[in-house]
C-alpha cells in the first residue's frame, strides 16, 4: 500500500542568474529537491538559511506559495546566494558564484528541538554544498534523522568514508568515472552503512547498489532547454517513489529499486525541458544587482 512521503531539503537556497536572459530562476540543491517532491506527490519541508535582501523574500515565497513547510528556516543579515549562468546547447554553466552567502556564514548546528522537527519527516536531504558538517551528520543520524546525501562529483575517499556510515541513501553524480569505477564508490558506500547508493551518469544509465544486486536505469532522451537542476529532481523523485512502496510487502526490493529508477528518469526528462531548475523565473536587471541582493 502506497503511503504519502515526508521529504525535507536541508541546505541551499539560491538565486541563479542569467544575465543574457535578464532573468533570474530560484533554485539550490535540497531547495529543488523540496520543490520536486512537493510536485511528486509527497509533503516537503526547506530547512534553509534566507538573507534580508529581496532575493532572500523572493527564495522562500516560491516555496511557500508551493505549499512547502519552510517555518524551520533561518534568517539572516547578509547577502543571498546566487551564481551566475549561462547556457551551451542546453548544458548549464556556471560563470560566477558568491562564496560568502548566508548559507556559507551561518552553517547549521541543529538544536534539539530542530532534530526533533526533522525526525517527523521519512528522510532529510543534504548536500556536500549544504555546508553541513560532518559532526553534524552524525549528529542527526544518531539523533534518529534517516538521511539522504548528495556528494556531488567531487567526492573524495574521505567523504566517503566519513559519510556513509550514518546515511541510508546516497547519490553520486558519476559522469566523469566510467561504469566499473562508479559501481567501485557504490559498494564502498553501502559497505560503510549507507543502504542504496545511486550514481547518475549524465546520458549514460544511472547505477544503483543495494549491497545485493546493481541496477542500471536508461535516461529518457529529450532535448534539454536547460540541464539545471536535472540530478536534484532525480533524488527528489526516487525517493518520493521509493519512500511510497518501501513498506508494501508485496512487492520485492528488486522491483521497488527499479521502479523508482525508472520514475526518476522519467521525472528528470520532464525538468530538464524547464527554464531554470524549476521553471519559475523572475525579470532582472544584471547591472543592478545591488538592488536586490546585499552585496
Amino acid at each position: 500500500m502506497k503511503k504519502r512521503p515526508r521529504i525535507i531539503g536541508i541546505g541551499i537556497a539560491t538565486m541563479d542568474i542569467y544575465c543574457h536572459q535578464k532573468r533570474m530562476y530560484p533554485g539550490g540543491n535540497e531547495f529543488n529537491i523540496a520543490y520536486d517532491a512537493k510536485l511528486e506527490g509527497a509533503d516537503a519541508g526547506f530547512m534553509g538559511i534566507f538573507a534580508d535582501d529581496t532575493v532572500g523574500g523572493i527564495l522562500e515565497k516560491t516555496l511557500t506559495d508551493a505549499g512547502i513547510d519552510t517555518s524551520r528556516s533561518h534568517h539572516e543579515t547578509g547577502s543571498s546566494g546566487y551564481a551566475l549562468v549561462n547556457l551551451q546547447d542546453g548544458e548549464r554553466v556556471f560563470l560566477d558564484w558568491n562564496k560568502k552567502g548566508v548559507t556559507d556564514l551561518y552553517p547549521f548546528q541543529f538544536t534539539d528541538a530542530e532534530i526533533e522537527y526533522i525526525r517527523t519527516f521519512d528522510v532529510a536531504c543534504i548536500s556536500w554544498g549544504a555546508r553541513v558538517s560532518k559532526e553534524m551528520i552524525e549528529r542527526l543520524a544518531k539523533g534518529g534523522v534517516t538521511i539522504c546525501y548528495d556528494f556531488y562529483d567531487n567526492f573524495t575517499k574521505a567523504d566517503i568514508q566519513e559519510i556513509s556510515p550514518y546515511i541510508k541513501y546516497g547519490f553520486f553524480s558519476c559522469s566523469h568515472i566510467g561504469e566499473e569505477k562508479t559501481k567501485e564508490i557504490l559498494e564502498k558506500c553501502v559497505g560503510l552503512g549507507c543502504r542504496i547508493a545511486i550514481g547518475t551518469r549524465g546520458a549514460n544509465p544511472a547505477i544503483a547498489y543495494d549491497g545485493r544486486e546493481f541496477y542500471t536505469q536508461d535516461v529518457c532522451k529529450v532535448k534539454a532547454t536547460d540541464t539545471m537542476g536535472a540530478g536534484d529532481s532525480y533524488i527528489s523523485s526516487f525517493l518520493t517513489n521509493y519512500l511510497s512502496v518501501e513498506a508494501d510487502e508485496s512487492l520485492t526490493t528488486e522491483n521497488k529499486i527499479t521502479a523508482s529508477l525508472k520514475k526518476a528518469a522519467e521525472f528528470a526528462a520532464t525538468v530538464i525541458v524547464k527554464d531554470g531548475a524549476l521553471g519559475v523565473g523572475y525579470d532582472v536587471d544584471p547591472d543592478r544587482l545591488s538592488d536586490i541582493i546585499n552585496l
